[in-house]
């Protein structure tokens, strides 16, 4: 739901796994029903003719690195120019398998996000098995690689994902919100229906386990269509309001936690149990509560959100 940033060093290590595919000079394939061997100057060659109407000297590399603007023109050139850009059967297996033969799991790790950035919900991990990492994240293709194999393995063309996102989205081409270009987070705030002050809360008494009696809502800040489509396309507000515990505990906390019991934690214990006031917060609230740090852990933001509307962080 925040942003992603690509560094330098990923696109660079990233390129770098898929050039080793070729480090035996040919990448190849010997199955029954499909066989090939390719160089990467062949490969280069496949390119640069296909794709000549659209840029000049476009080669793997240039395609892998492709941002986001130029990867949503080449979509629209190939569009508008099918019978140009078309592939054989044989020449669209050769980039599946390329991102068929992805370590997913070292691009992920390169990205460092744990959550993901679609619903904020799930982790994506990864973890180690018999000394190897391995990835729970799968790669969404932001433009469908069946559609559009040429970008298969471009590199701002895959999203990790958890797998209810990726197959909640499947090939669709919806108007949502692009992690690495844009950010959710900016666009809409998560509240309570009703919500009351600390003073009030203590006043009226509530059964702060009786989960009916809280609504979830949110407020469209900005960008309502695409908030709208996303929300439904990854039904977010159905699932976040499964969380419901968790917003009862954010209610308990908030009347336990009052603005001088937290000053006085901070002069006990402050350099001791926690670094500074957002360690302590983030220990309370158990989410991350900084808008840069939202993708380290499940419901950071729905948690920030509602923290924030108590005036609790």
């Amino acid at each position: 739901m925040q942003k992603i940033n690509i560094s330098q060093n990923t696109i660079d290590n990233f390129y770098k796994q898929i050039s080793e595919k070729f480090s035996n000079k040919e990448l190849s394939k010997n199955e029954i029903k499909m066989k090939w061997s390719i160089s990467l100057v062949q490969l280069n060659s496949l390119i640069s003719k296909k794709l000549k109407g659209f840029r000049e000297n476009l080669d793997l590399e240039k395609l892998i690195k492709m941002e986001y603007s130029d990867l949503c023109k080449l979509v629209e050139y190939i569009k508008s120019n099918s019978s140009k850009t078309k592939l054989t059967i044989r020449e669209k297996d050769i980039f599946l398998t390329l991102y068929s033969r992805l370590n997913n799991a070292l691009f992920v790790k390169d990205l460092d996000v744990k959550v993901c950035p679609y619903c904020n919900r799930n982790y994506i991990l990864n973890f180690q098995k018999k000394g190897k990492e391995n990835a729970t994240a799968q790669l969404d293709h932001f433009f469908d690689k069946k559609k559009y194999p040429y970008l298969a393995i471009s590199i701002y063309n895959l999203v990790p994902s958890c797998g209810t996102c990726n197959q909640r989205k499947s090939t669709k081409q919806e108007n949502i919100f692009y992690p690495y270009l844009e950010s959710f987070n900016n666009s809409v705030k998560f509240s309570l229906k009703g919500i009351k002050s600390r003073d009030e809360l203590k006043k009226e008494n509530l059964d702060f386990f009786d989960e009916k009696r809280i609504e979830l809502d949110y407020k469209i800040l900005n960008d309502k269509d695409k908030v709208e489509k996303h929300m439904e396309v990854f039904n977010i507000k159905n699932l976040y309001n499964e969380h419901k515990d968790i917003v009862s505990e954010l209610l308990q906390k908030r009347v336990i936690y009052s603005d001088d019991y937290l000053e006085s934690l901070l002069d006990e214990y402050e350099g001791k149990l926690f670094n500074n006031k957002e360690h302590l917060l983030r220990l309370i609230t158990n989410g991350y509560i900084e808008d840069k740090d939202i993708n380290k852990r499940p419901l950071s933001k729905l948690i920030k959100d509602i923290s924030e509307e108590l005036d609790l962080i």
